[in-house]
């Protein structure tokens, strides 16, 4: 659907005075429908296609549909062509909205007074009009000419067209993310947002949102980032059966950081959500279904890398968001990493082989070799996937690879996470704090459990 309303408020800022209407009647000859002013008209004996003002309030296809049936008696489907602009008899410049329709041959008239005598001209043989009104019929005429082609305003509708949407991304200073539980689907956390208004931008969308969704206005709250208008992702969602049979094109923007004492003056609509909170990547997995976290994870990590990234959903079934790398050495012994006890992140406290999200485009090697190096400070050769079925602790968002390293204990470096990382024999490794899914992966590593069940 064209939003006349938002052309007509370009119009003006172009310095447009006044709005017209006219329509191109053509038969299926390919003739052209003229009609020429009376004598007591203004510009009498001027030919032109019908036409005229929009009265206060008249929605543009309305206006050109009110012209044609007042002018020729005539009624129809009409298709929005283009635009032309000129300079009427009192000085004022003047943009016509210009629409097209076919008609049988020998359809009947009934002209109106302002006008005496139809015409039915070859566009190539017009009868005297103005230059403005020949170059638009000679320009629809040539493009209708081209197989296939059709006015924009029928061509609008054999296309897929998304709802956009826009929406901010909000942190609080841990780096947690604000979600807002749906008070019409309590089992959905959105982000502050919604759907583009006719005349908005995704990001002019994303300002009014949330100041209706949290009571805040980001941009007085965050004016330094918000006048970036930095955009963090493009998401777009194939058109789905359930609840959206269009496509949806999601714009994110970054929306700053709340404090706490920001966060206090937040005010829900309770028509839209009942409630609101900040939780870690992690922690976010127990309050959304599987292919909404999967968003959360290709969103943030478009945030972490500082530059937009465009993602698709349906996503290839072979992407990922993060890694867990098995590195092993000569000796059979296995690189594990003591996490943080701290809560908000996976296995706190517990010894973990490396992990960690991905970057930017990064491929699932390429993120495992810079998490190896980030936490431990060496070096893996040999990476590769892990065969075999993944076990159900491991995100299915979660690559497991195996990795090699032939280095000296003393080239170990802990990074700026975790408590410690060391080279730990296989058979070795259960009588840490673990996690379960170790018991799966040992044995792929050479591991072999004794009789008793424990380690060998």
């Amino acid at each position: 659907m064209i939003d006349f309303r938002v052309l007509i408020r370009l119009a003006a800022d172009e310095g447009i005075e006044r709005i017209a209407v006219g329509v191109v009647v053509r038969d299926a000859s390919g003739q052209v429908l003229m009609i020429r002013r009376a004598p007591h008209d203004v510009l009498p004996g001027l030919w032109e296609y019908p036409g005229g003002s929009l009265e206060d309030g008249e929605p543009v296809p309305a206006g050109a549909a009110r012209e044609l049936a007042e002018e020729t008696g005539l009624t129809g489907v009409l298709d929005y062509v283009r635009h032309l602009d000129f300079t009427d008899q009192n000085g004022r410049q003047v943009r016509q909205f210009v629409f097209t329709t076919e008609v049988p041959d020998g359809t009947p008239l009934a002209l109106s007074p302002d006008h005496d005598a139809p015409q039915w001209a070859d566009p190539g043989r017009l009868p005297p009009t103005s230059d403005g009104q020949r170059s638009v019929i000679e320009w629809l005429t040539g493009r209708l000419a081209i197989p296939g082609w059709r006015p924009v305003g029928g061509y609008l509708t054999t296309i897929a067209r998304p709802s956009v949407y826009g929406s901010f991304l909000v942190t609080d200073p841990q780096g947690r993310v604000l979600g807002m539980r749906s008070a019409i689907n309590p089992d959905v956390w959105n982000f502050p947002g919604g759907n583009v208004e006719h005349g908005e931008t995704p990001f002019t969308t994303a300002l009014r949102e949330a100041e209706e969704e949290i009571g805040l206005d980001l941009a007085a709250e965050n004016p330094e980032v918000i006048a970036r208008r930095r955009l963090v992702a493009v998401l777009h969602q194939q058109a789905g059966t359930e609840h959206y049979p269009v496509p949806v094109c999601s714009y994110v923007f970054d929306g700053g950081t709340l404090t706490p004492d920001q966060q206090a003056r937040i005010r829900l609509d309770p028509a839209e959500h009942t409630e609101w909170r900040f939780e870690t990547a992690h922690n976010w997995r127990a309050h959304m279904d599987p292919d909404r976290y999967r968003r959360l994870l290709q969103i943030l990590r478009a945030h972490r890398c500082g530059h937009p990234l465009y993602l698709e959903r349906p996503q290839p079934a072979d992407d990922f968001e993060g890694i867990l790398v098995l590195v092993t050495d000569p000796a059979g012994r296995l690189l594990m990493h003591h996490r943080d006890d701290k809560p908000g992140i996976a296995w706190p406290g517990h010894w973990t082989p490396i992990g960690g999200w991905r970057e930017s485009d990064e491929t699932p090697e390429e993120t495992a070799a810079r998490e190896v190096r980030e936490e431990a400070g060496i070096e893996i050769t040999r990476v590769r996937p892990v065969p075999g079925p993944q076990h159900d602790q491991v995100s299915p968002f979660t690559r497991v690879l195996r990795a090699h390293w032939d280095g000296p204990d003393s080239d170990l470096r802990l990074g700026d996470e975790g408590q410690a990382v060391r080279m730990v024999p296989l058979d070795e490794v259960l009588a840490l704090k673990v996690p379960p899914y170790l018991h799966h992966y040992l044995p792929l590593l050479g591991h072999r459990p004794s009789a008793s069940g424990g380690p060998a």
